[in-house]
């Protein structure tokens, strides 16, 4: 809709991650930096952290594209469920056999029988990443400790990458986690990013979406409203930048000013749709109350929804490896 008008060639701030248009900032290139240790080393379990928005799942998609012609990945992004599922759940995503009438003994079995095979045969090393972990149940990180601990010798036979909010953190060093915090060696953790990666970001994404001059789009006071309205998560840049986008188009402003991002941000701010880190809500009413638990119903639809798209892309982005890879 806007392309032609501000002469871009794609949508430079989709909301689904895109590998082509990941930046590199510090917090990122650190995180992936220790990741890549930690799966070299042979490390058992790998934490990696961050606000909502700060480009975790970003960096799982990097990780796929990098990874998957010498490392087996498989990743969960639903791990809210019980924990006598969750090895199931991990043996079917790397493509082991799932035993008839599976049990969490019988899986954790064929488990360990399929990473030998591996082990012995590819020469691979397999990656597991735990999505969204800070909603694993107790029972579940118990499971995902004892696959943890599968080994030949003294080599683990299976890396485990537990991405999670800030808040994961804190749970973790409560004492009856103590086991599954001691085998984590490596961990890495994503800020927000201050004002000039906020400006490189933005720079860099038009960039992919085909402008190299970024002053044509944005001007020197818009920038510093991106940040202002940001706080420097890239999820929330993206849509400040494409809601301005869109705005600017339909008003025929160009390049786009500080007011029209700030114009955007409060709106969706307003509408509670744009949610500042930090913001806290209270609710006077039971009416109120009401719709706050609908639209936690609603988001909780979307998640799953989500869950299906992301799997989706993962297969996509894996199939797309082998064919550039046989060519």
């Amino acid at each position: 809709m806007y392309r032609e008008f501000y002469g871009l060639n794609e949508k430079p701030f989709n909301m689904l991650p895109d590998p082509d248009f990941f930046y590199l900032s510090q917090w990122h290139q650190q995180a992936i930096t220790h990741i890549e240790y930690g799966l070299m080393n042979g490390d058992s379990l790998i934490l990696l952290t961050g606000d909502a928005g700060t480009g975790k799942t970003s960096i799982i998609y990097k990780l796929i594209v990098d990874m998957c012609e010498d490392t087996i990945v498989g990743v969960i992004f639903n791990t809210a469920v019980a924990g006598d599922s969750i090895v199931e759940m991990v043996l079917a995503e790397l493509e082991g056999d799932v035993p008839d009438n599976p049990t969490p003994a019988s899986c954790m079995a064929a488990l360990q029988d399929y990473l030998l095979e591996v082990f012995t045969k590819d020469e691979k090393k397999v990656l597991l990443v735990l999505d969204e972990a800070q909603n694993l149940s107790d029972d579940a990180l118990e499971q995902v400790r004892m696959i943890s601990n599968l080994q030949v010798g003294k080599e683990n036979l299976i890396s485990i990458l537990m991405v999670g909010q800030s808040g994961f953190r804190s749970r973790l060093r409560r004492a009856r986690y103590s086991q599954i915090v001691q085998r984590i060696v490596v961990s890495a953790h994503l800020g927000r990013l201050r004002e000039q990666e906020v400006n490189d970001y933005v720079c860099y994404r038009l960039r992919q979406g085909g402008v190299d001059d970024s002053s044509t789009v944005f001007t020197d006071g818009a920038f510093k409203k991106i940040f202002e309205y940001s706080y420097g998560v890239p999820r929330n840049i993206n849509v400040i930048c494409e809601g301005s986008l869109i705005f600017g188009f339909a008003d025929d402003i160009k390049p786009i000013t500080a007011e029209v991002v700030e114009n955007f941000s409060k709106e969706r701010i307003e509408d509670g749709l744009l949610i500042m880190p930090g913001t806290v809500d209270t609710y006077d009413s039971d009416v109120t109350a009401e719709y706050i638990e609908d639209i936690q119903r609603r988001v909780a639809s979307l998640e799953k929804s989500m869950d299906i798209v992301k799997r989706t892309l993962v297969r996509i982005i894996k199939a797309v490896k082998r064919l550039t890879s046989v060519q």
